[in-house]
């Protein structure tokens, strides 16, 4: 039986995985249509990068648009780092999942604060991507394709619920009118 690797080492771990679903997600926006050949046999003019004002537009634009202004009314980092509370929201949220966690005997300390915020606003970032419309299916496609949820419960199932449990939690204080649908699925899926 291997034991699991440091803190520190989840953490850099953590880090990495974290930084790298950013760059994949900033890697998702439409590409601009190739203009046509005109009919009078004349080359279309060479592409150049769009100006700001013709960007894309339609339901990936706004999605892409609403994401990007949810992250930075959240107030958090781009650079791949764990994210820290920075909204009122966030902090209670956090304060009621420590709470909670050492109730029931168990440890918490701001390593857990950033990974309950991070799985959190990528439920947060999900909702949004999908039009704000979660279902079950949804749901396990999310959890079960989230790097961040792979690393930290390292296959074990009941870490893998618990996680998606704290996450669905967190909706109702970062997301909260996503919260009802996230409730929904994961009862669906867990019980």
């Amino acid at each position: 039986m291997t034991s699991a690797p440091p803190r520190p080492a989840r953490a850099a771990g953590l880090l990495v995985l974290v930084a790298a679903a950013t760059f994949s997600i900033a890697g998702c926006t439409p590409a601009q249509p190739t203009p046509e050949p005109s009919s009078t046999g004349e080359s279309a003019p060479e592409e150049t990068t769009p100006a700001p004002q013709e960007t894309a537009t339609g339901p990936a634009g706004d999605a892409l648009a609403e994401r990007d202004a949810f992250f930075a009314t959240q107030g958090q980092p781009s650079d791949g780092s764990l994210p820290t509370p920075q909204t009122p929201e966030q902090q209670e949220f956090l304060d009621q999942q420590r709470a909670y966690v050492e109730t029931q005997g168990g440890t918490w300390d701001e390593f857990y604060d950033g990974v309950a915020l991070a799985v959190t606003l990528d439920a947060c970032e999900t909702s949004i991507l999908n039009g704000h419309e979660i279902g079950v299916d949804t749901a396990r496609l999310h959890i079960d394709s989230s790097p961040l949820i792979a690393e930290i419960a390292g296959g074990d199932a009941d870490a893998t619920q618990g996680l998606a449990s704290i996450m669905v939690f967190g909706t109702a204080f970062v997301c909260p009118a996503d919260a009802p649908q996230w409730e929904a699925a994961y009862t669906a899926l867990y019980g």
